[in-house]
């Protein structure tokens, strides 16, 4: 059996943070990928179910541009395989208590995430009165700005919530005020 384990490191390259796919220690992205942003790994559907999973983003950081997928398949144990050769197995129930304790660690977060992660848990269902449906929320574009994005279809609305920089609270707050009065 194969032992699994995520590394959490900030992509500068990005803006954003990238999951490090360790297996038994070593890193399988190398230089070649850059990880996921983390709250799209974790995200995925297939992470604990069977099917594609995405592992790797292209250097250049564009998603979709040269991606490393993986199939995992879920029976008695876990395995990782690719078009390549790659074929890693793992303890089942190890595997699925790392993936969910993984799923709930922010440990990694900096204000700036951890103020994304929360605007997106009050604005994740919210549609615009024309029907864009909520996609995203980056504190790291401006200064003391939470920007979102709302979209429908290859369309995108942009908005922005002000917060003092450094409360939570502030954040939660002025996103509820956005959902009950702007939507």
């Amino acid at each position: 059996m194969n032992k699994l384990s995520f590394k959490i490191l900030p992509s500068p390259e990005t803006n954003d943070h990238e999951v490090r796919i360790l297996i038994d220690n070593e890193d399988i992205l190398g230089s070649d990928y850059l990880g996921i942003d983390p709250p799209i790994f974790f995200n995925q559907d297939n992470l604990d179910k069977n099917g594609e999973l995405m592992i790797g983003r292209c250097c250049c950081g564009v998603d979709e541009c040269c991606d490393y997928p993986i199939i995992v398949t879920i029976t008695e144990n876990v395995t990782w395989t690719d078009k390549y050769g790659l074929n890693l197995s793992f303890d089942k129930e190890e595997y699925l208590n790392l993936i969910n304790r993984s799923r709930t660690d922010y440990s990694w977060e900096d204000i700036k995430r951890r103020v994304e992660r929360l605007t997106s848990d009050v604005l994740k269902h919210s549609k615009t009165k024309n029907n864009y449906q909520f996609k995203w929320a980056s504190a790291r574009i401006n200064d003391k700005q939470i920007t979102l994005c709302y979209s429908n279809n290859d369309d995108q609305l942009l908005f922005n919530l002000f917060w003092d920089g450094h409360s939570e609270k502030n954040v939660i707050q002025n996103a509820e005020l956005f959902l009950n009065e702007k939507l």
